[in-house]
């Protein structure tokens, strides 16, 4: 979440999750999870339509795409997977308002499906990241809270709480002291062996106003970068770096 927070994002992942999808497999890696990997469970009623208009707003016929799935929840109103693909959609379309009341539509039928915690705590997160997009970040807060409750043991979406605890763009959101505390927990539970994880520990020390422990740690997520991720993240984090050594915590935008 907090690497890459944009509606261009938000469409490669869910062009993304059709590949994968399609092929039976989901490889993220670093990617944070959400949209794709709630998809890699496959519909057992309605398949074939929704494969259609996966492909349709795939290629950019969002309205087409809409009129499927809209076809499809009027047959079967309990299917939460539809709801959660025409969320998907919407926010492909910057509708992030009607996204959201699909995405809360998705999580009540899946809670009365008894889906997986695992699975329940995905569309959490995805509704949180939504929530970013459209700069409602209490809500997304909120999300992720419900995330981390129902899947303690997901450290993706303890580190994306952390991380807007520490670095939310809107202060009464922001709680330096418990980022760190999720953010150490969460590095723990990597072995300290994730460069973002420690990112976000550095982070919430600035936030937190402990600048010689957020230097500390932002270097260390720096040496904990592997090949791939250091093309894509050193720059950022030696900004970051920068902002620490001047006693300046990070925020999001």
């Amino acid at each position: 979440m907090k690497h890459t927070r944009s509606g261009t994002f938000w469409c490669r992942i869910f062009i993304l999750a059709a590949i994968c999808w399609q092929s039976g497999s989901l490889l993220l890696g670093q990617t944070p999870n959400g949209w794709g990997e709630i998809w890699q469970e496959r519909m057992s009623i309605g398949q074939a339509r929704l494969d259609e208009a996966f492909k349709l707003a795939e290629s950019g016929k969002a309205t087409e795409a809409l009129a499927r799935i809209d076809a499809i929840i009027n047959s079967n109103p309990d299917n939460w997977r539809a709801h959660f693909l025409k969320a998907a959609v919407l926010v492909l379309v910057k509708r992030q308002d009607d996204a959201l009341q699909q995405i809360d539509e998705s999580i009540k039928l899946a809670r009365k499906s008894n889906v997986s915690y695992s699975l329940l705590g995905q569309l959490y997160s995805s509704k949180a990241r939504t929530c970013i997009d459209a700069h409602r970040y209490d809500d997304a807060r909120k999300s992720l809270d419900s995330a981390v409750h129902v899947d303690p043991n997901d450290t993706t979406s303890m580190n994306d709480l952390a991380w807007l605890l520490a670095t939310a763009p809107d202060s009464r959101v922001r709680n330096p002291h418990r980022a760190v505390s999720l953010a150490q927990k969460c590095c723990g539970l990597n072995h300290w062996t994730n460069a973002y994880s420690i990112d976000t520990l550095a982070a919430a020390y600035a936030a937190a106003g402990n600048f010689g422990q957020a230097v500390r740690y932002q270097q260390l997520a720096m040496q904990t970068l592997n090949k791939s991720e250091r093309s894509e993240q050193l720059s950022a984090m030696q900004d970051r770096l920068k902002l620490y050594d001047n006693h300046r915590a990070y925020q999001g935008d």
